[in-house]
């Protein structure tokens, strides 16, 4: 990514049922996001112009280009015994401090649907690539209340409820998978390939928040929205794209610089 990208502040903006919008383009925002090489993507076998059928979209931009450099959708799902958010995709350019990118997208998704209804308690996504596990369940651990599925691998005991609140998602997720307790693998008939009789190993991310109190849960969504880097890290000029600014987060507009 050249310099001039690498100097660029972020601004994240939300966009509800992305399918009724006129201004939301899949292809425009592909397009960004494979400028200049392909981006990390969660979902790599799926087709991106489906984005527009999820029910929520954040997207993150440079403020002074308006290119898109990364974009999540997620779509309000549920169990026989429990509703969650469920992450359809997630795209991210080639960026410094991607992590930290994707977590504050997450968490502005969060505040902007509790500001709609009702916090989301339980996030789910069913991911391909190892650094997306890693960074989901990061993200997790910013909660106070929240319980992380799957297991660490050094962890001894596996937690039951966690298990079974995998085995319901899997079903409804992907129909036909069995989900393996001890980490989250399944094997699952991938949407882009199924015709030609290809599987894709895939692995469940669960964070419930559902024993947290929602005023704590969104103080702490708030706060990683709001994360400052290091004086060590904003020396970097890369890192600039995700990091040039703390947020004053608000649950009603659909536009804030970060």
């Amino acid at each position: 990514m050249n310099a001039i990208v690498a100097e660029q502040v972020v601004r994240l903006s939300y966009v509800c049922d992305p399918s009724r919008s006129r201004e939301f383009d899949p292809c425009r925002v592909l397009e960004d996001l494979y400028d200049g090489g392909a981006p990390l993507s969660m979902l790599p076998w799926q087709n991106g112009l489906r984005m527009a059928a999820s029910d929520h979209l954040v997207l993150a931009t440079a403020s002074d280009t308006d290119r898109c450099l990364g974009v999540i959708a997620a779509s309000e799902r549920g169990t026989e015994r429990e509703p969650f958010l469920f992450l359809d995709a997630a795209y991210l350019a080639p960026v410094a401090r991607v992590s930290l990118l994707l977590q504050r997208m997450l968490a502005f998704a969060m505040l902007r649907i509790a500001g709609q209804d009702t916090v989301p308690n339980v996030i789910a996504a069913c991911v391909q690539t190892p650094c997306y596990v890693g960074m989901l369940r990061t993200f997790g651990q910013r909660f106070s209340a929240a319980s992380l599925f799957p297991a660490m691998p050094g962890d001894i005991v596996i937690d039951l409820g966690m298990a079974s609140l995998a085995r319901r998602i899997v079903r409804v997720v992907r129909p036909g998978s069995r989900c393996e307790a001890a980490n989250g693998t399944f094997e699952a008939a991938s949407l882009a390939y199924a015709s030609a009789g290809h599987a894709t190993a895939e692995t469940l991310v669960l964070i419930d928040l559902s024993t947290g109190d929602e005023a704590a849960i969104l103080e702490d969504a708030r706060r990683l929205y709001r994360v400052r880097p290091s004086r060590e890290v904003r020396r970097s000029p890369a890192t600039v794209l995700v990091d040039a600014a703390v947020p004053q987060p608000s649950e009603t507009s659909n536009a804030t610089v970060v």
